[in-house]
């Protein structure tokens, strides 16, 4: 099965599947991965974002992704997968990043606000009655749940071959409001695999998050 059938076949099915159903949970990874696999997504053009180029094209992939799992129910399947999600990082992503990633930013918008975006989706899978009267806020308490780590998963949850470059330093660098270009020297990682890796986690633990903010 070609790239395309595969990608229809997952979001398909992914759309089948109930809502935070561990059935989607499965289908969405998948779907993530084999989107970061087929290296097929487009990129700015050279000469685009002087300086800022990586940062960029990360932040506004890790939106996309973040984007159709939430939205998985809008995929036309009359139309190939990589046509929607390429759309999409043209008309929307590459713009909303730059303007995030660029060193002024709109409206005073903080960096360190900008990093928790991607943590704060998991409120609109709470309901009210779940969050009311919550202090501190609901991103400080999965920030706690990634720094407690109590069964050392986060920790042992790593990049191949770079057993330094766990989900749980990743995450709290992350969202602490380092770049992914100033982890990626750190690290010696591509800024594209720590994004791409950092974003499946997210899918992959969000059950765990969810149940820690449960508690």
């Amino acid at each position: 099965m070609d790239i395309d059938k595969q990608l229809k076949a997952w979001a398909i099915e992914a759309q089948n599947a109930p809502p935070n159903s561990v059935q989607r949970q499965r289908s969405l990874t998948q779907l993530v991965s084999l989107i970061c696999q087929s290296r097929r997504l487009v990129r700015p053009h050279q000469g685009q974002f002087k300086g800022f180029y990586d940062d960029i094209y990360a932040e506004a992939q890790q939106r996309l992704l973040l984007y159709l799992c939430e939205n998985i129910d809008r995929y036309d399947p009359e139309r190939e997968v990589l046509q929607w999600a390429n759309f999409l990082m043209q008309k929307r992503f590459f713009v909303e990043a730059s303007r995030d990633q660029m060193p002024t930013l709109p409206r005073g918008l903080e960096r360190s606000q900008v990093r928790r975006i991607t943590l704060d989706t998991l409120e609109k899978q709470h309901p009210p009655d779940q969050l009311s009267g919550r202090s501190p806020s609901l991103s400080e308490e999965v920030v706690r749940c990634i720094r407690e780590d109590s069964d050392g998963i986060f920790r042992t949850t790593h990049i191949v071959n770079k057993p330094n470059a766990h989900f749980q330093h990743i995450a709290l660098r992350f969202l602490a409001g380092y770049s992914w270009e100033e982890i990626s020297q750190e690290l010696d990682v591509k800024v594209v695999t720590l994004s791409s890796f950092y974003h499946r986690c997210l899918l992959k633990f969000a059950p765990r998050f969810r149940d820690y903010l449960s508690m």
